[in-house]
C-alpha cells in the first residue's frame, strides 16, 4: 500500500524549519567545544589502528551536553596503579554546522569520526569520541539534522599533539606518562595528581625504598 501523495514528507522548507531550530537549539543550549581530527600516519591495514597517528587541527563549534547532570560512566576510580577516569559524555552537534565549519575546511572529513578528540574548555577536559550516531532523531519530516557523539575521557597513548591551540597541545607536553598516561584536569595550582615530579627531585631515597635486602622473595638464606 502506497502512502498518501497528497501529504509531502520531504517537503524542503518544512526541514529547513526543523534544521534551524535545531541549530538555534543547539547555540542556545549548548557550549563551545573544540573538534581534533585524528590525522592517520601509519595505518596498519591488518589491526586498522595507527600507533603514530597526530593532531594537528582544531575546529571550534558548538555542542549540545545531553547528560545535563553531569559526566556519565564509572566516573573517578582508586585502582591498583593510581587514580582511573572513566567519565563518559554524550553530545549533539549539527551536520550543517559541522559541514560549515570542519568539512569546508578539510573536505575529507565528512564527519565525526571515531578515534577524533573533543576538548571542553568548561571543564578543561579532552574526550574521545567512541561512536558516532547518524540517525538520532530518526528521520523528522525525512531528513537527518544532526550527529550524535558518545565520548570517553581520552587516554594518551604517545601521540603527536601540534594543533596550534596551547590549551590542547599542552595534553602532549606536560601530561605525557603522568597519572597512567590518563589525560586529567589540571586543578587551580596548575598540577595534576601524579606524585613523578616529587620522586625525581628528591635526593636522598634511603628513606623510601629498602635495598638492604639481596633476595626478599626467596626462603634461602643468602646473607
Amino acid at each position: 500500500m502506497a502512502t498518501n501523495p497528497y501529504i509531502n514528507q520531504k517537503f524542503k522548507p518544512q526541514q529547513d524549519l526543523v534544521e534551524d531550530l535545531s541549530i538555534e537549539v543547539i547555540r542556545s543550549m549548548g557550549q563551545d567545544m573544540v573538534y581534533v581530527p585524528r590525522s592517520l600516519v601509519n595505518l596498519d591495514n591488518i589491526f586498522g589502528e595507527d600507533e603514530t597517528s597526530k593532531f594537528v587541527k582544531s575546529f571550534p563549534i558548538e555542542m549540545y551536553i545531553e547528560s545535563v547532570q553531569g559526566f556519565e560512566g564509572a566516573g573517578d576510580i582508586i585502582s591498583q596503579i593510581g587514580i582511573d577516569i572513566k567519565d563518559k559524555v554524550s553530545l549533539v552537534v549539527s551536520r550543517k554546522r559541522f559541514e560549515n565549519e570542519v568539512t569546508s575546511v578539510v573536505p575529507t572529513v565528512l564527519r565525526p569520526r571515531e578515534g577524533d578528540l573533543i576538548f571542553f574548555p568548561l571543564s578543561n577536559t579532552t574526550f574521545e569520541i567512541n561512536f558516532v550516531e547518524h540517525e538520532n532523531p530518526f528521520y523528522q519530516v525525512g531528513k537527518l539534522y544532526t550527529y550524535k557523539l558518545d565520548c570517553e575521557v581520552f587516554t594518551y597513548s604517545n601521540e603527536e599533539i601540534d594543533t596550534g591551540d596551547t590549551r590542547i597541545d599542552v595534553l602532549e607536553d606536560d601530561r605525557k606518562g603522568a597519572s597512567g598516561d590518563i589525560v586529567i584536569p589540571l586543578d587551580p595550582t596548575g598540577s595534576t595528581a601524579g606524585d613523578n615530579n616529587t620522586f625525581s627531585t628528591l635526593e636522598n631515597l634511603d628513606n623510601i625504598f629498602d635495598f638492604t635486602d639481596r633476595d626478599p622473595f626467596s626462603e634461602g638464606n643468602y646473607g
